[in-house]
Parts: C-alpha cells; sequence; structure tokens
C-alpha cells in the first residue's frame, strides 16, 4: 500500500526521486496531460525503504538496474494538482545506473503516458521544473557528478 492519504482537506504523499545525471544531462520526466517535469520515481509503499522503493520504480517505469544510491535531500512540496491540495514529502537521492543517455523524448516500458528527456543541465531553466530548487542542481552537484 502506497503512503499516499487523500483527506477531505487535501493529500498527503510521500515520493522518492532520483537525480540521474549523465554526461552533462539530468534525467527527467513528465505525465502527458502535464506541463511541468519532474524528476522520475514514485510512491514509497509502507513498510518499504525509501532507496528501495526508488530501485522499484525506476525498474518498472525504465528498466533500470540502480549500481548505486545517495541521500541528497528532502523537500517538502505544497501544491495542487488535478484541483487537489497536496503535500508531499520528497525524498531525493543521486543515483547512478545502466539506463544509457539518449536525444530526444522518449518513454519507457510502462506505456507512452510519461515521457522521459535526458535535460543538459545548463538548459534546466528551460523546462517548467519542480520542485524548483531543482534549477540549483548544476552548481550544487557533487564533484563526481559533473564529469559524467
Amino acid at each position: 500500500m502506497d503512503i499516499v492519504f487523500p483527506t477531505e482537506h487535501g493529500t498527503f504523499n510521500y515520493r522518492v526521486a532520483g537525480i540521474w545525471v549523465q554526461d552533462g544531462h539530468l534525467l527527467v520526466h513528465r505525465n502527458v496531460n502535464d506541463d511541468f517535469w519532474a524528476l522520475p520515481g514514485g510512491r514509497v509503499g509502507i513498510g518499504e525503504e525509501a532507496e528501495l522503493a526508488l530501485t522499484r520504480e525506476l525498474q518498472e517505469e525504465l528498466e533500470a538496474t540502480l549500481t548505486g544510491t545517495t541521500f541528497a535531500f528532502v523537500s517538502k512540496n505544497f501544491f495542487t494538482y488535478l484541483e487537489r491540495t497536496v503535500h508531499e514529502i520528497g525524498m531525493y537521492f543521486y543515483v547512478s545506473g545502466d539506463l544509457p543517455l539518449r536525444h530526444g523524448d522518449f518513454h519507457g516500458p510502462e506505456g507512452n503516458h510519461l515521457i522521459y528527456r535526458w535535460q543538459p543541465l545548463d538548459a534546466l531553466r528551460d523546462l517548467k521544473l519542480f520542485p524548483e530548487t531543482l534549477y540549483a542542481l548544476p552548481q550544487s552537484l557533487p564533484p563526481h557528478f559533473i564529469d559524467r
């Protein structure tokens, strides 16, 4: 059971997401019906470790195998989505794995409802990206991510 609780006042959501950087590009995704981008990931199940939830989500969505996860930060996000108020706690991890760098938009094995893109780090501001703290990512990446 995912840790998401809808109430009459809004929805609480616990989400994990991966900061995946390769060759100066950040992996982002969006739903085909949305006008904004975010980092790939998903909801955490009750009793599930955050790192394992992220590994599971990226395997399901992209058939990617992670070779490393390192905690990056926690973010509290308040927003409205589909006319519902959402209070989200997001756990973000630096990740690495076997997903090849591709040019242009692409879809994963779950279908065409999610669009993925390797966005150049120096062009993050060209996207409507949430949470907005991700715009500072190029300046805050650990040194070993910069030259990938």
